[in-house]
C-alpha cells in the first residue's frame, strides 16, 4: 500500500469516527436537553460549510475521491440537523 493510500485511509477513519461518534452524541444531548447552549452557532456554519465544500471537492475531482465524500457527507448531515436545532430551540 503507498503513503498516500494510507494517509488517505488514516483521514477517511478519524473524519468518519468524528462524525458518527461525536456529532451524533451532540445531537441527542440537545435533543434531551431541548436546547443548544453552549454551542456556537457561527462555528456551526463553517462546519456545515466545511464539511460541504470537501463533499463537492471530492465529487468534482475525476476520478471522484470518495475517501473526501464517504467521510465528509455524513458530517454534512449531521450538522444540518444541528442546525436545524438550533432553530428549533431558539425561543427556550
Amino acid at each position: 500500500m503507498q503513503s498516500e493510500q494510507i494517509v488517505g485511509w488514516l483521514a477517511f477513519g478519524v473524519t468518519l469516527i468524528y462524525t458518527v461518534l461525536g456529532l451524533p452524541l451532540q445531537i441527542q444531548k440537545n435533543r434531551r436537553n431541548r436546547s443548544t447552549a453552549g454551542l456556537s452557532l457561527f462555528m456551526s456554519v463553517l462546519l456545515l460549510c466545511t464539511f460541504s465544500v470537501w463533499v463537492v471537492y471530492g465529487m468534482v475531482k475525476h476520478p471522484h475521491d470518495w475517501y473526501i465524500v464517504a467521510s465528509n457527507f455524513p458530517g454534512a448531515l449531521c450538522v444540518s440537523v444541528l442546525l436545524y436545532q438550533f432553530w428549533k430551540y431558539r425561543n427556550r
